[in-house]
């Protein structure tokens, strides 16, 4: 039971012993209404003033079982009261100090904007993967991973370019927005845009029509999840044994344990395999890791699908992005050989 519950409770309890009290003494003794709430009151708070007029026996059988009702419920609502206060007010307040330090802090994050289903599961995702991130939503209170101290939320509209400085924009990395609203979400990637022009933003589009605009204002990549939807029922009918690999590869799903995993490695500046193919880098030698793909900066493949070129003689540049298969160790010696 939350402390804002037991707080309304011992509220409405003293209220209902009150009118309890009232009534009680009006209907026994016959007095007035003013009457029995003074005596009431004074019964209720043990101050060891005179009674109002001499009780008849009755009304000091229903005096004592008031009493009895008066100190358990008033020590109740005192203590629920303390705990509503430190528990609730008090410690909501240093931890919301405590987390705008801390956003105030970090670097190099990620920021979602909307705090639905969908931002719920990429959330999750950063962090599963162990990424940087903070989370902006008018009312987070509404989920329960609110309670988890490790995750970092902004409470306002993200569309407001208040809010998305206190969740550090300028220092951040990437930003996503999945709002619910199509609108807002080409408001929010517009600001961002304007506060960061190197941001790497993500949005979701729930019409198709919204896709063009959210690329007018900024964003990087769009996504459907109508669209993503579709295509993923038609590939399980289709394609049900890569669509359980890939599952199984990238995501876990199903809980097997496979040591192979999808990952990627940029090559930085000034990697030693720069202006060199796959086949004379030696990669596949050097690390045991697969190279599947080669994405150029802009997430564009490296290899023309049209063409007769195999992927072993594409020639390496900066920023390039080489998705990789292999085991933990064999990904992290290709990091290492990559930019060593």
């Amino acid at each position: 039971m939350s402390p804002f519950l037991r707080f309304l409770i011992a509220f409405f309890s003293v209220v209902l012993l009150v009118l309890g009290g009232t009534v009680g003494y009006t209907l026994i003794e016959g007095w007035s209404l003013g009457e029995s709430l003074y005596m009431t009151f004074i019964t209720l708070t043990t101050v060891g003033f005179g009674e109002v007029r001499p009780l008849s026996d009755a009304g000091r059988h229903f005096t004592i079982v008031f009493l009895i009702f008066s100190i358990a419920t008033v020590g109740y609502s005192f203590t629920t009261l303390i705990a509503y206060i430190f528990e609730g007010l008090f410690l909501q307040t240093m931890r919301e100090r405590r987390m705008k330090k801390n956003v105030k802090k970090i670097r190099d994050h990620f920021v979602i904007c909307g705090f639905g289903d969908t931002g719920k599961e990429v959330a999750l995702e950063f962090k599963r993967s162990k990424t940087k991130f903070v989370v902006v939503d008018i009312d987070p209170e509404a989920s329960r991973l609110t309670r988890d101290e490790s995750l970092l939320f902004i409470k306002g509209d993200a569309s407001d370019d208040e809010v998305l400085m206190e969740a550090n924009i300028e220092q951040a990395q990437g930003l996503v927005s999945v709002l619910p609203d199509d609108e807002a979400n080409v408001f929010v990637v517009l600001t961002a845009r304007q506060l960061n022009p190197g941001l790497l933003i993500v949005s979701q589009a729930s019409e198709e029509r919204t896709i063009r605009k959210l690329m007018k204002a900024g964003a990087n990549r769009v996504i459907s999840p109508k669209q993503i939807a579709g295509r993923r029922l038609s590939s399980i009918v289709l394609r049900p044994s890569v669509v359980n690999f890939l599952d199984i590869i990238v995501e876990g799903v199903g809980g097997v344990d496979v040591p192979m995993r999808l990952e990627e490695v940029r090559i930085e500046e000034g990697s030693p395999l720069v202006d060199k193919t796959l086949r004379e880098s030696g990669v596949g030698q050097s690390t045991g890791a697969l190279i599947v793909g080669i994405h150029g900066a802009g997430g564009r493949t490296r290899v023309n699908p049209t063409s007769t070129s195999s992927i072993a003689s594409a020639r390496l540049r900066e920023n390039d992005i080489l998705i990789a298969l292999g085991s933990e160790e064999q990904i992290d010696k290709l990091r290492t050989f990559v930019n060593s």
